[in-house]
């Protein structure tokens, strides 16, 4: 049988190439996350220079893309395996639990994300540090305010992509099952939703700006589906297609993407190089525009076409540091948060100038890669002490 046909029949729901027992962790897939987590940190921080080469400056799509994605594959191998083994129940239970992880740091950062702003605003005298994070409702009518947060009907900013990942979550046991009696019913479900929200402008309130929540989680689900159903393809013993025209397409979309951009007009005296206004797309982020959706997964396609597996260059330092970021996602977007949100400080009261350019850059990303490299060093030294050792890439929880 062809490598069309198998994957073809695998969509439908029929026979399936032998699964294997156990799937190896996929550095790639570390090291891509620790990426997006730096990128996030970069493009968080208000008036940051670096932010004109990260992918938000280059293309149609950005970091959050790519952590979603990443987000959905991870989550079939992890709790994919628990379904599959434990069963429905059990499985779910080992998603509300991650849930209410994600829930429990979301608020946290509220917490600090709430006392940072007020120390800077009456420290300064400053109030308009509490309409750049979005939170002047809250310190107007607290009692309001925190059954909304409670609820997750008040996101300042920020704040966005874990109340997004946490409902991605709670999606997951209803997209496994249709994947179970067929991927491409997962994929057509999902699908239908993506387009309801389109539609019928499908989304949740956000009541710190008064509008919706920034990334519409009924969109951006099928990002976290196609990611899934890659996920549980990996499962099922497939491959990824090789497919010269697929991937001669995937290029030029990238390049279309990167002529849209047109990055180069940041540049002294290219900055007429671009194409016209009337021409330009300005792909929507809340609702997961289709450009940005069909970019991020031509990246992605590119990328693994790009990127083997077993790659040398995979083990070599800087990827490693990288590599270690991405396994520890979930502090590391917290702590990423607080460090975009205290760049933001410096840029507003000391300055942007080139110094201080250099200063918050290098010290924020080297604070997220010393994280990374402690939080591996604590996991390594519990593991020598007697503990279990950590469980592979298809049982271990991702943020």
């Amino acid at each position: 049988m062809s490598e069309i046909t198998t994957f073809s029949s695998w969509l439908r729901g029929g026979p399936t190439p032998g699964a294997p027992a156990r799937v190896a962790r996929d550095t790639r897939v570390d090291l891509f996350r620790g990426l997006a987590l730096i990128v996030i940190f970069i493009d968080h921080v208000a008036g940051n220079v670096l932010s004109r080469v990260t992918p938000s400056a280059m293309g149609l799509s950005d970091a959050a893309e790519y952590f979603v994605l990443l987000a959905g594959y991870s989550a079939a191998l992890a709790y994919g395996t628990a379904f599959n083994r434990d069963g429905i129940v059990q499985g779910s239970a080992q998603v509300v639990a991650r849930i209410w992880k994600l829930y429990m740091a979301h608020l946290g950062l509220f917490l600090f994300m709430a006392v940072a702003v007020a120390f800077m605003a009456t420290k300064f005298g400053n109030p308009l540090y509490y309409e750049h994070v979005a939170i002047l409702p809250f310190f107007q009518d607290p009692a309001t305010a925190l059954v909304q947060i409670a609820s997750l009907m008040f996101l300042p900013n920020y704040l966005d992509i874990l109340p997004l990942y946490i409902v991605l979550l709670a999606l997951l046991p209803a997209l496994w099952g249709l994947a179970r009696i067929a991927p491409m019913l997962a994929l057509l479900a999902s699908g239908g939703l993506y387009a309801a929200a389109w539609s019928l402008d499908l989304t949740l309130p956000n009541l710190a700006t008064g509008g919706t929540w920034f990334f519409n989680p009924f969109a951006w689900q099928f990002l976290f589906t196609v990611g899934l159903v890659a996920g549980h393809a990996t499962l099922s013993g497939l491959r990824l297609s090789a497919s010269r025209l697929l991937f001669v397409g995937a290029v030029a979309f990238l390049a279309f993407g990167l002529i849209n951009a047109a990055p180069w007009t940041a540049l002294p005296g290219l900055d007429a190089l671009a194409l016209p206004d009337g021409w330009r797309i300005e792909a929507d982020k809340t609702n997961l525009s289709p450009w940005r959706l069909v970019h991020a997964l031509a990246l992605a396609y590119v990328v693994a076409r790009l990127v083997p597996v077993n790659a040398a260059w995979l083990e070599s330092t800087p990827a490693r540091l990288f590599t270690e970021a991405g396994k520890h996602s979930l502090p590391l977007f917290g702590l990423g948060v607080i460090l975009s949100l205290l760049g933001t400080f410096v840029f507003f009261e000391v300055g942007r100038d080139w110094t201080m350019q250099f200063a918050v850059n290098i010290f924020g990303i080297g604070a997220l890669l010393t994280a990374a490299r402690v939080l591996s060093w604590y996991r390594t030294a519990v593991e020598r002490r007697g503990v279990p050792a950590a469980k592979p890439l298809n049982e271990v929880r991702t943020a």
